[in-house]
């Protein structure tokens, strides 16, 4: 699967789960990427495994997170992520 496929599947799943129903500050949905990454760091300092998938490492999951939400927002907001990469 191409880099722009997953990037539109992710965003309709989303759109699908109600999560663009209302309007989303961009400031805000920024701060949600960079949460993730906070998460994933407190992963790595700790050595944590993840609580919902606790066969991975916390920081493998949050980094996922991380990945899903910055193509939601490049697809919501008309980034062509894979052409900029």
């Amino acid at each position: 699967m191409r880099l722009t496929e997953l990037q539109q599947q992710i965003h309709q799943q989303n759109v699908d789960a109600g999560w663009w129903d209302n309007p989303r500050e961009r400031g805000t949905l920024l701060c949600l990427i960079h949460s993730e990454i906070s998460e994933a760091m407190e992963g790595e300092r700790k050595n944590l495994m993840d609580d919902h998938l606790p066969h991975r490492p916390m920081a493998e999951v949050e980094l996922a997170d991380a990945v899903i939400r910055i193509l939601d927002y490049a697809e919501a907001f008309g980034y062509d992520i894979e052409s900029a990469i």
